[in-house]
């Protein structure tokens, strides 16, 4: 069984809702179980937040941390829906990754001294609408400059360095919106929409488990070199935390 939201997993026991409590599909392994919720459902939750900040119109749409887990579903999803998609990512080597998997959608490296000139030459004459940014601080004036006048930053994350204050931003005088978003903001949603949401998260699982890469796991006692490795510079997958495995179960639990 996979679990959304229950605190208290890093127990040894947890006890959850029955209705919380999500079966993996056959030939699932545990490592990708372990992502089956967690990021389908921060996608399911961030491209209604586009579509809704877009109101109909097309992109462009510009996201950050695009070779992170997440940004990979984004741009997994653009391809699929016919999103006019412009990604970000930290390094060149980065870059090529993500350029590799997703040809079609132009690929940045903010490393460039002319990062933002290159996104609004792929952005175009319509400028940037959206905004899907995972990493906040400094680089948020940044993204805010790069809207198009009316655009909307959306922010669901925060692991970037430095800050930028509310009032440094031209939010009236633009007309930009600034939506902060959260997966805990999930349960908010009807049975029957979270039931779908579900059934999306399961057969993502099932049927294209390369989406919910795992870069490596670790065990829980080495969370130091876990963590190093989880803020590597062009890092593929998510990093995960197991506890050792044990000789009467012979597998070991995804964190």
């Amino acid at each position: 069984m996979a679990v959304f939201p229950a605190p208290g997993t890093w127990s040894d026991f947890v006890v959850v809702p029955a209705d919380l409590a999500v079966p993996v599909p056959d030939g699932v392994s545990d490592e990708t179980a372990a992502l089956m919720l967690v990021n389908p459902l921060t996608l399911c939750m961030l491209y209604r937040g586009v579509e809704e900040a877009l109101r109909g119109q097309a992109g462009p749409v510009l996201q950050t941390a695009a070779g992170s887990s997440v940004g990979r579903l984004v741009s997994a999803a653009a391809v699929r829906h016919d999103l006019q998609l412009i990604n970000l990512v930290r390094s060149t080597s980065g870059a090529e990754k993500v350029r590799t998997l997703y040809p079609s959608q132009p690929v940045i490296a903010t490393c460039d001294d002319d990062w933002r000139e290159q996104v609004r030459l792929h952005a175009g004459e319509r400028d940037v609408q959206v905004v899907l940014d995972c990493v906040g601080g400094a680089m948020t004036q940044d993204l805010a400059e790069l809207l198009a006048d009316g655009g909307t930053l959306i922010s669901y994350g925060h692991p970037g360095s430095g800050t930028t204050s509310l009032e440094a931003l031209p939010l009236m005088a633009r007309a930009l919106t600034v939506r902060g978003m959260s997966i805990l903001r999930w349960m908010s949603r009807t049975p029957g929409e979270r039931a779908q949401d579900v059934a999306f998260a399961q057969d993502l699982a099932q049927n294209t488990p390369d989406l919910l890469e795992v870069a490596a796991s670790y065990d829980l006692a080495d969370f130091k070199p876990a963590i190093e490795h989880a803020r590597r510079p062009a890092k593929s997958g998510t990093v995960l935390l197991t506890t050792p495995r044990t000789a009467d179960s012979g597998h070991g639990a995804a964190r």
